[in-house]
């Protein structure tokens, strides 16, 4: 039976710790009731001790604070760290989710149509429950006790703390308003300008080579500036209000201290009074005042995780309660239509062929034709927007990513490795891999001799997308990748496009060998060298299928210019 929180994992993240922060609010009551200590503490001492001049009262009363104030420490020091483990508590749980769901919004829109990145966003939110902003937030609805023992003290004192608290009630509601925007924009420009120096560092040869640093640089600087004025003005915003908010206290509490010495000289209040009403005030206060201060951070938590719901909620989780036996006979691939993710335009229409095990498949037709997204639609990686791909008479989609995997082998065109060493990126950093899977796969893609000859060979580092090795080498690393466990369905797309003749050479008896274990395999080739280990061949023109059937065949039907019609013979004049 599925569990509906599956549906909404943040919600379903906040409801685990529900518990907690009700132990924080109780944490909290006990704090805002232990405030209390310092201004009776004043009260007793002006209205008792100095009254009646006993040390003895003195000494008592000293004590009981001593232990007062202990106590209220260690509650605020246990209350400060349940924040903090809330904020771990919720990493904990949607951290994995959002890190996989990154890695499919990456797929599916490359390069643009992203937003913030939903780990920075998790970030946020936990650097603001384990920063003070929570513990104020927590302390706001207590200003209600405040205000009523300002009351009990005296009608007016209580009259002047309530407007207190209800202008700076106000000056919160005002930041919130005028603070909303200016974060919003910021963080989806510091978005922008992190898109455009990640894709420069990704391209970085072409980049200096080319003599493009500065304009790129400019582009950068737009945004980053523009993200730069957007922070400068919640800044400002926060900054004016908090000024005013601090500047409206320190005069409140300075009237507060006037009206309880007028109402002193009128007999109407002890003179404890007055510095006892002052501490309350500041104490009611002083909550609001750190809200505001804490406010753009509040703000940012708040916004980073209206988008992870967002997020979560575009991209919910497969369902894999019961992940079918790998395949192992036939794909069946029928009217498949496929448009490009985030957008309306159609790259394949109406794609339908079958292969059987030991069919290799080559795919053929010219740029734009929908060759590489046939291959990311079979991988699982680009949703069909109709048709089906079957495997074993299965649907792709009854498989969780996880397990098909397993019986899924992909090369992709633009090759990249981890960090890591080269026999982890082959085993897929499967910690389960065994030695002889490692070996086996190097074998079958004839790259064996090739690691051995590194420094430290099968253990050797390889660097951030594999900046160690050549071009040629990346692209046989990763071939022995796809080969790994002898996978069912091998999915190349341009296998050969940095390959010297050895390692064409190796390609094609690692294509011959997955053929003979019963793998389907599908190439994308430009060149046809990469077709010779094929035995049928697909001709794509404007994403439809042109040509099907045995390799010979189609080659010969594509290659062969088609002849002119006989003119028909001229009659003379009559």
């Amino acid at each position: 039976m599925r569990n509906p929180s599956n549906d909404q994992p943040a919600a379903a993240a906040l409801r685990a710790c529900r518990p907690w922060f009700g132990v924080v609010a109780l944490l909290s009551g006990a704090i805002n009731v232990l405030m209390l200590t310092g201004p009776l503490f004043m009260l007793q001492v002006y209205d008792r001790v100095l009254a009646s001049y006993s040390v003895q009262t003195l000494v008592a009363l000293v004590a009981i604070v001593v232990f007062l104030y202990l106590v209220q420490g260690a509650i605020d020091l246990v209350r400060t760290r349940m924040f903090a483990r809330i904020a771990g508590l919720l990493v904990e749980r949607l951290g994995p989710r959002l890190f996989e769901t990154d890695l499919r919004q990456a797929v599916l829109l490359p390069g643009h149509g992203r937003g913030p990145r939903p780990l920075r966003d998790l970030e946020q939110v936990r650097a603001f429950l384990a920063g003070g902003g929570p513990g104020a937030l927590f302390d706001l609805p207590w200003l209600p006790l405040y205000a009523g023992l300002l009351f009990v003290l005296h009608p007016w004192l209580g009259v002047l703390g309530l407007i207190g608290i209800l202008v700076l009630s106000g000056l919160t509601a005002l930041t919130e308003g005028f603070g909303r925007q200016p974060q919003r924009l910021a963080a989806q420009l510091v978005a922008e300008a992190q898109g455009q120096s990640d894709a420069a560092v990704l391209n970085a040869e072409a980049a200096v080579a080319l003599g493009m640093v500065p304009r790129l640089r400019e582009r950068w600087g737009r945004a980053s500036g523009g993200a730069a004025a957007a922070h400068l003005r919640g800044a400002d915003t926060a900054s004016l209000f908090g000024t005013i908010s601090k500047s409206f206290r320190l005069l409140l509490q300075s009237l507060m201290l006037a009206l309880g010495a007028y109402l002193v000289i009128a007999g109407e209040v002890t003179g404890g009074v007055i510095i006892a009403s002052s501490i309350m005030l500041g104490r009611a206060l002083a909550p609001v005042e750190l809200a505001i201060g804490h406010w753009r951070g509040f703000i940012a938590a708040r916004q980073g995780w209206k988008r992870i719901e967002a997020l979560l909620g575009a991209f919910p989780e497969g369902s894999s309660a019961v992940d079918l036996p790998p395949p192992a006979r036939t794909l069946t691939v029928a009217g498949l239509t496929v448009a490009v993710p985030g957008g309306r335009q159609v790259v394949l229409k109406d794609v339908g062929f079958q292969l059987e095990a030991g069919d290799a498949l080559g795919i053929i037709g010219p740029s734009g034709a929908g060759k590489s997204t046939l291959v990311r639609a079979l991988a699982g990686l680009w949703p069909a927007a109709r048709g089906s791909i079957r495997l074993d008479g299965a649907e792709l989609g009854q498989w969780s990513p996880p397990a098909a995997g397993r019986f899924i082998g992909f090369l992709p065109q633009h090759v990249d490795l981890f960090a890591g060493t080269v026999a982890e990126n082959i085993a897929r950093f499967d910690p389960e891999a065994t030695t002889a899977e490692i070996l086996d796969a190097a074998g079958a893609a004839g790259v064996d001799h090739l690691i051995r000859g590194l420094p430290q060979g099968y253990d050797t580092p390889i660097g951030e997308g594999g900046a160690a090795l050549s071009a040629g080498q990346r692209q046989r690393v990763a071939l022995a990748r796809a080969l790994f466990r002898n996978p069912f369905l091998l999915l190349l797309d341009e296998p050969n496009a940095n390959l010297d003749a050895e390692g064409e050479a190796a390609l094609a008896k690692g294509i011959a060998r997955a053929r003979a274990g019963g793998a389907v395999v599908l190439i994308v080739a430009h060149r046809p060298s990469a077709l010779a280990q094929a035995n049928k061949a697909l001709m794509l023109a404007d994403g439809m299928v042109r040509a099907f059937g045995p390799r010979d065949e189609v080659l010969q039907r594509v290659l062969t210019p088609a002849k002119p019609a006989n003119p028909a013979p001229m009659r003379g004049l009559a």
